[in-house]
C-alpha cells in the first residue's frame, strides 16, 4: 500500500522535474509546452487601460482559441501598438491558463477648437476621446489651429508651436503645467499660459527654450508672491536671468 500511495507522488515530483526544465530551456522547452493543451489560453486581461477600452484591446489582439501561454505574442504586441490610444503594448503569461495584456497608453496634452472640441498629444495628433464623455483635466490651446489634410493631426503653424512648449514644460514640471487652465504664443518664439494658482487667476510668459533652472526661479517667485499675498497680474520670465511681476491694478 506505501509503494502505491508513492506513486502519484512521483509522478507529481517528476513532472515538476519536467516542466521546470522545459520552462528554463530557450529552445526546445517552451516549444513542447505549447503542444500541451493544458496549458491552453483560457483567459486574457487587459491591465492599464484608461481610454482605450479593455473590450476593443481583446478585439484588436484577436488572441483565438487553442493558443499557448507559451506562445510569442510579438505580433499581438505590434498589433496594438497600432491602436491610436496606445503606445505600447506586452503581453505576458499570467498561471498555466491565463495571459495579461499589460498597455502604455498615449497621453493627452490638450484641447483644442478644429472648430469642434478636439484632444491632442504633444505631437499635435488628434486622440480619438470624447472630450465630453470623459473626464479630462487638461488646458485649452488657444492658438487658432486647423487640422491637416487627412484630420488625424494639426498643421503646422502657431498652434503646433504652443503646444511644443507646452508639452515641454509639462516634461520638465507637471504640477506646473497641471494648474494651467490655457495657453498659446505671446509672439513667435513665446509661450503665455493662464495659471489657476490664485484668485483671480494671473498669467504666466515663458520663453520658447524651457529648462529646469527656468522653472526652479518660476516656482520660487511663485511661491514668494502666495507667502506675501501680491495679487500678480503677470509673471514675465521671458528675460535671462530676470522674472518680472506685473502687479494687479487695485
Amino acid at each position: 500500500m506505501k509503494g502505491r500511495s508513492a506513486l502519484p507522488r512521483l509522478a507529481f515530483f517528476i513532472g515538476l522535474v519536467v516542466l521546470a526544465a522545459a520552462v528554463s530551456s530557450p529552445v526546445w522547452g517552451r516549444a513542447m509546452l505549447k503542444r500541451v493543451d493544458y496549458f491552453d489560453a483560457r483567459r486574457v486581461e487587459v491591465v492599464g487601460s484608461r481610454w482605450a477600452a479593455p473590450d476593443g484591446v481583446l478585439r484588436l489582439a484577436a488572441i483565438g482559441n487553442g493558443r499557448s501561454v507559451w506562445d510569442d505574442y510579438s505580433d499581438v504586441e505590434r498589433q496594438l501598438a497600432r491602436h491610436p490610444l496606445i503606445e505600447e503594448a506586452r503581453v505576458h503569461r499570467s498561471g498555466f491558463h491565463a495571459l495579461r495584456i499589460v498597455i502604455r497608453e498615449v497621453e493627452p496634452v490638450a484641447l483644442v477648437a478644429v472648430p469642434e472640441l478636439r484632444v491632442v498629444r504633444a505631437d499635435g495628433a488628434v486622440l480619438p476621446i470624447d472630450p465630453v464623455g470623459k473626464a479630462l483635466d487638461l488646458p485649452v490651446l488657444m492658438d487658432g489651429a486647423e487640422l491637416a489634410d487627412d484630420s488625424t493631426r494639426l498643421q503646422e503653424g502657431p498652434a503646433l508651436d504652443a503646444l511644443e512648449i507646452f508639452s515641454t514644460l509639462k516634461a520638465l514640471d507637471p504640477g506646473l503645467a497641471a494648474v494651467v487652465s490655457d495657453f498659446g504664443l505671446l509672439n513667435k518664439h513665446e509661450l503665455m499660459t493662464v495659471l489657476e494658482l490664485s484668485q483671480p487667476a494671473y498669467q504666466l510668459a515663458l520663453p520658447g527654450e524651457i529648462d529646469e533652472s527656468l522653472l526652479r526661479r518660476v516656482r520660487a517667485t511663485l511661491a514668494d508672491l502666495r507667502a506675501r499675498g501680491i495679487d500678480a497680474e503677470l509673471v514675465e520670465a521671458r528675460f535671462a536671468e530676470i522674472i518680472v511681476v506685473r502687479r494687479r491694478d487695485s
